[in-house]
């Protein structure tokens, strides 16, 4: 009975303490948030400020690892934020204007060319800057803008220019007795607008665009790479006939008969970068990045107008000769652009290009 008595007491302890366990675990998750509710309070916490700038972090990181990550072996990074660099350009362009149906018949166009001094500033990757025209014949409006990374480069240009024009050549005309073939004279009947971006990106973490063209990495090893662009560019031509002289005007044909010519063109491009570090501290660049593109083009005729679009060529070439020991550098560069339109018997070719010869320093050294 004894034992049976101690069995009884024992089961009804059992049962008392199985129950405030109960109400123990009941009141405990009254008092505790649920793990919906835990992670509800989670998810609050991380869609407000927290998350954006998570966010923002994440892509800034994953930005400069996509621009600027290198192989370290073959490119030195810039230790410096900043970079004074006085300059001399000299710049030059050239058009080419062509009537292909019946007898062939073509007029190039161009200006001197025009030189400039200047002085720029750069932060990191942006370089900005301010010069002055040392010739009258400068185009009115010049304005080129470019961001360089190690990888990745963002070209802008405008330009707009209507005098310091002259006759370069001429073909399939004549003065009645001999073809004119050293004719050259001043023309001021030519306005040329153009404007455009492009961007373009290497591939490999061995190259740097920013050794040969930006002045703030220097290429220790030779190394090339894929170049991937894309880009868009605007031109217009405005052509006044009564500009020529009236033996050259009598003889053009229809095609060139042209008042106005303006197309837009949308283009992606493949090419090759390739960085020769000849000697210590120096360095000898080239890019070509020829693209094809759609263009859409408009020509206004003093009677008629047409529009036609077509798929044609560019091409892009950089080359540069550098020294460059990370703090002091010193330099020549060349940017040259080339644009081809073609349509039913008529084509027009022109180009630009810009040499510049550069010395400078770096300064306001990195944490």
């Amino acid at each position: 009975m004894e034992r049976n008595g101690k069995g009884i007491n024992s089961g009804i302890r059992a049962i008392i303490t199985v129950v405030a366990l109960l109400l123990c675990c009941t009141y405990s998750k009254a008092q505790t948030p649920s793990s919906e509710e835990t992670r509800g309070e989670i998810t609050r916490k991380k869609s407000g400020t927290e998350k954006l700038k998570d966010f923002t972090l994440k892509t800034i990181n994953f930005v400069d690892w996509l621009l600027n990550t290198v192989d370290t072996t073959y490119v030195e990074k810039c230790k410096y934020n900043m970079t004074l660099m006085p300059e001399y350009s000299y710049g030059y362009e050239h058009y080419r204007f062509a009537s292909s149906a019946g007898e062939s018949q073509s007029i190039s166009i161009a200006p001197n060319g025009y030189s400039t001094i200047g002085l720029n500033i750069g932060w990191r990757w942006l370089i900005v800057g301010y010069s002055i025209n040392l010739q009258e014949n400068h185009p009115s409006t010049d304005f080129n803008a470019s961001l360089c990374s190690t990888r990745f480069v963002l070209d802008l240009y405008y330009r707009k220019n209507s005098e310091g024009y002259r006759i370069k050549r001429l073909s399939g005309f004549n003065d009645g007795s001999k073809e004119l073939k050293g004719y050259e004279s001043k023309f001021n009947g030519l306005t040329v607008e153009q404007a455009g971006a492009g961007v373009y990106y290497a591939f490999n973490p061995k190259f740097s665009y920013a050794a040969a063209y930006g002045m703030s990495t220097v290429q220790r090893r030779s190394a090339g790479s894929f170049v991937l662009g894309m880009g868009y560019n605007q031109q217009r031509f405005l052509f006044d006939h009564s500009s020529l002289d009236p033996q050259i005007a009598m003889g053009l044909k229809d095609g060139l008969n042209f008042k106005e010519l303006r197309y837009n063109d949308f283009n992606i491009s493949f090419g090759y970068s390739y960085n020769w570090a000849f000697a210590k501290d120096f360095l000898a660049g080239i890019t070509l990045s020829p693209s094809i593109g759609y263009k859409k083009g408009v020509m206004l005729f003093p009677h008629s107008s047409s529009i036609e679009a077509s798929l044609n060529f560019d091409i892009v070439t950089r080359a540069a000769l550098i020294y460059s020991n990370g703090k002091y550098y010193a330099g020549a560069t060349l940017d040259s652009h080339a644009f081809f339109y073609n349509r039913n018997g008529f084509s027009a070719i022109n180009g630009f290009g810009v040499l510049e010869v550069c010395a400078g320093f770096n300064f306001w050294r990195k944490k």
